[in-house]
């Protein structure tokens, strides 16, 4: 008990001795107000540029909370146990003793006479949507096309001497602080929140949705570390990318038939099916629905690397894109014809292995070109008319579409069925990165909704995961059965 009370003593005259010096600082007799001082100011808030959804939802700058400005004088300081804890005064004494004003973020808000109160916007809460799209932390659309629009502080004179005047009534500067400006980006704040509550079974990946006809981000989801963007990081691709190889095929007017054992020879190196399964006669259609590798591989071989470096090329891959105004976004790699002359690299290329990665976001877009009858355009956040090029033929994205359909309804992508009203491809991705003598395998969905008339571009994609028939396919008819209620 005594130790207690001496601790409590010991805590008074501390707090004392702290203020008589606050209060010796605050009765300086050479400080007061005068015709000829400058200023001492105290920032309280910067507010950058709204964004806004296709709806004009604020989707930034939504929280507020509430800042004490605190002077170092005796009336001030009298008031602190009104706002703050004891450890809270002791700090805030200490740092009065420069003898300037401070600010501190009050937790419970009750009024006061002599410290003045302010509400200070939050930029990105906690909760903020399209968090890794849009906060400058991230890397996102902030830290490219956000700009100061407006500000609040406090100023108090100071003499010649940097001293605080007494009796000088602060004077509080309102710079356009409330302001409506900003800009208007493609998301959609009720299918962001779709996607983001269908991603709460992936612990890292990203979700895309696209606008099927324009490629506009309606949604961005990354799960993961915090500051990661997965959405437009590039990752390993896998079989998705079967359905880049059978583009170039239809086009071309190729549909061979091949045997499938399980497995195929390429030079010294022999390449298998997953769980060398052999899947027997197999077409385009079949092939894609079982993700057979040895069907790619065999066709790659009859497209031969250029027809199929043009094709990926024509549809984006590896090329950088600008999202937004002054916000590019890197474009994955791919292998050059160089590489292409090794049988064994070709062979990988076909589906979607050795040197190739991508993002989800480039992905959907490439989903959003086969939903859109053939018609590319680079993923973007900006609300415009650009309706993309043609780099397809209408005949070959119907055909795609159809394969796409019956991936679903009698292939690897199953699990993704709603109403027998979408397509899409699955993948499973040898990342090359091991731990604990563990491949780190990247899966993937990738399809479009609904089937007739595809309004959705979609693309899962889980780090760290099993399957795409197993991670992905069931986020993906998740998030579809939530747009077939909007």
């Amino acid at each position: 008990m005594k130790r207690i009370v001496t601790a409590a003593v010991m805590f008074a005259l501390f707090f004392a001795a702290i203020i008589a010096r606050c209060f010796f600082v605050a009765t300086d007799k050479s400080a007061y107000v005068n015709d000829s001082y400058n200023s001492y100011r105290v920032d309280i808030g910067t507010l950058y540029s709204n964004i806004y959804d296709r709806k004009g939802v604020r989707l930034n700058n939504n929280g507020r909370e509430t800042v004490a400005v605190i002077e170092p004088n005796e009336k001030c300081m009298r008031e602190l146990e009104i706002l703050f804890s004891a450890d809270e005064q002791a700090e805030i004494l200490r740092e009065l003793q420069k003898g300037y004003p401070i600010t501190k973020t009050v937790r419970r808000t009750v009024k006061t006479k002599y410290i003045k109160q302010y509400e200070r916007i939050i930029e990105n809460t906690e909760d903020m949507p399209a968090r890794h799209i849009l906060d400058r932390a991230c890397g996102g659309l902030e830290a490219h096309s956000s700009q100061e629009i407006g500000s609040l502080s406090v100023s108090f004179g100071i003499n010649a001497r940097g001293e605080l005047l007494r009796g000088n009534n602060a004077t509080v500067n309102d710079n356009n602080y409330d302001s409506a400006d900003g800009i208007i980006v493609s998301l959609d704040s009720d299918i962001q929140k779709i996607a983001e509550q269908s991603a709460s079974t992936i612990k890292k990946g990203a979700i895309v949705i696209l606008d099927c006809e324009t490629s506009q981000v309606l949604a961005s989801v990354s799960r993961g570390e915090e500051y990661i963007n997965r959405a437009t990081a590039n990752y390993a691709v896998g079989s998705v990318f079967k359905l880049v190889s059978a583009v170039c095929a239809t086009e071309n007017g190729i549909n061979p038939t091949y045997e499938c054992k399980g497995k195929i020879k390429v030079g010294d190196t022999v390449f298998h099916c997953q769980h060398n399964k052999s899947h027997g006669r197999q077409q385009i259609k079949t092939a894609l629905a079982n993700s057979c590798n040895c069907y790619f591989i065999n066709l790659a071989n009859i497209l031969g690397a250029e027809k199929l470096l043009e094709t990926a090329k024509s549809l984006g891959f590896s090329e950088s894109f600008e999202l937004y105004d002054n916000w590019t976004v890197s474009g994955g790699s791919m292998p050059t014809e160089a590489d292409l002359k090794s049988a064994g690299e070709l062979a990988l290329f076909s589906f979607g292995q050795g040197k190739l990665n991508d993002s989800a976001l480039h992905f959907a877009s490439f989903i959003s070109c086969i939903a859109n009858g053939g018609i590319y355009s680079y993923p973007t956040l900006e609300i415009g008319n650009d309706k993309g090029s043609r780099v397809m033929s209408e005949g070959t994205a119907e055909t795609l579409r159809e394969y796409m359909k019956y991936v679903v309804t009698d292939g690897t992508g199953k699990n993704a069925d709603y109403k027998s009203d979408c397509g899409g491809k699955t993948a499973t991705a040898q990342s090359g990165i091991f731990e604990d003598g563990r491949e780190i395998l990247i899966t993937y969905f990738a399809g479009f909704y609904p089937y007739d008339n595809p309004e959705y571009a979609i693309v899962v994609m889980c780090e760290d995961g099993t399957s795409g028939a197993l991670d992905c396919c069931p986020v993906f008819r998740t998030i579809v059965e939530k747009l077939d209620e909007m």
